[in-house]
């Protein structure tokens, strides 16, 4: 297969295959948890979700498109953290996923390589904007030595408990 991956920033026309993948990565999360279990009007809220997002000024969706094609999209954005630290504000990545056939061929790197250049060029107005994170569920061990590849390290456990 030839690669010619452009990554771009997503536009309207983009959203329902975002919405398929974004289920797809859902499904994917509630094979490891039922606390990932899609709702019933899952779909129409993505849509309006990531269409806000497109139109966000602290949040920025991508999309990686070969030869026409979606094969990935990633969103990131821009979170503000309490008053009390001095670290106020944070660069997240919440979603990014990589369409099966496209895998294994550097397009999550260039989605990640977006996203770190738009967090950084958003240091101006939110300064010490010097840290991103993201969260990875502890049974995705794929995911995780993704994530370390690209230099993540983990910091914190989050713990939860059923009422």
């Amino acid at each position: 297969m030839l690669i010619n991956m452009i990554i771009r920033k997503a536009k309207i026309k983009d959203v329902p295959i975002i919405v398929k993948l974004a289920m797809e990565l859902l499904k994917y999360h509630k094979d490891f948890d039922s606390y990932f279990a899609p709702a019933k009007n899952a779909k129409d809220d993505y849509t309006k979700f990531f269409k806000r997002c497109i139109h966000s000024p602290i949040k920025q969706l991508f999309v990686a498109e070969n030869n026409g094609e979606i094969a990935g999209y990633a969103l990131g954005e821009i979170c503000s953290r309490p008053p009390v630290f001095k670290i106020r504000n944070i660069g997240a990545i919440n979603d990014m996923l990589v369409v099966e056939k496209f895998r294994k061929s550097g397009v999550a790197k260039q989605l990640l390589t977006e996203l770190l250049d738009w967090i950084k060029s958003k240091k101006s107005k939110y300064p010490k904007l010097d840290y991103i994170e993201l969260s990875v569920h502890t049974e995705n061990l794929i995911g995780q030595k993704a994530w370390a590849k690209y230099g993540f390290k983990e910091f914190m456990i989050k713990q939860r408990m059923k009422l």
